[in-house]
């Protein structure tokens, strides 16, 4: 049964204490970060273990097929994800990629909760990147002891042979997960070109997000890109998809 298979599947709930333990000696807005991410996760999980619960209860006839039982009794039958399980974060993929998807977010945030803070980041990995963001710019801001405010970024695309890092930036965050549409990456001159043939979709390499205090002017040659969490860019009242605009050459 495709409950059973998931909940084999899935990881377990991230133990919020253990983490709390292990950065005890660590005071910063991307701690913060991380525990409201760990804590978002480990709801959604315990949301999807209830429902399978309940549902394989259901089928045996142990317990009544509400309304929502049957919603996801249909949506798992369909291949498709439950929309009460979409309340954390939006998502278009089907039923097994958002799995998938849902297992590699828990691990970035359960490997980075019991060990140390990665090298590179997937922006998309976040129920919400502009809080990540935010909190790049609040340690620039308490480190140079200026108004986060007045803080805007820098972007610098790394080159493709860098696909790994040894070492974090001493400002910002390196980022990945990144995709363009439309548009691909020349990665010898640095610079945006058409996409190719038969290609609407293109990955970016990594990217340093440098929190730097605001420009006036902005840089010529430079295309402002919108990024975005999810295709669907008008996103909703509760949950915008822009997350940022991307400098990049053009």
């Amino acid at each position: 049964m495709m409950a059973q298979d998931l909940e084999e599947r899935l990881p377990d709930k991230v133990d919020l204490e253990a983490v709390m333990e292990s950065k005890v000696d660590e005071q910063s807005a991307l701690l913060t970060v991380l525990l409201q991410e760990l804590g978002r996760y480990n709801t959604l999980l315990a949301k999807v273990y209830e429902s399978l619960s309940q549902l394989k209860k259901g089928v045996k006839g142990l317990v009544v097929m509400n309304d929502e039982l049957e919603a996801i009794f249909g949506a798992l039958l369909d291949g498709r994800v439950p929309k009460v399980w979409l309340k954390m974060y939006p998502s278009l993929k089907p039923l097994a990629s958002w799995a998938r998807d849902l297992i590699a977010r828990v691990e970035q945030l359960s490997t980075w909760g019991m060990g140390s803070q990665p090298k590179t980041f997937w922006l998309s990995g976040f129920t919400y990147p502009t809080g990540f963001l935010k909190a790049l710019q609040q340690q620039q801001a308490r480190a140079t002891k200026i108004s986060i405010d007045k803080f805007g970024w820098e972007f610098h695309v790394l080159p493709s042979e860098m696909g790994t890092v040894t070492q974090s930036p001493k400002e910002g965050a390196y980022v990945r997960g990144i995709y363009l549409e439309g548009a691909s990456w020349n990665d010898e001159k640095q610079c945006l070109q058409e996409p190719n043939p038969m290609e609407l979709i293109c990955g970016m390499p990594l990217i340093h997000f440098k929190p730097v205090e605001l420009k006036k002017k902005g840089s010529k040659g430079m295309y402002v890109a919108p990024l975005y969490m999810y295709p669907i860019r008008t996103g909703s009242r509760e949950r915008p998809s822009f997350v940022v605009g991307v400098d990049l050459n053009s």
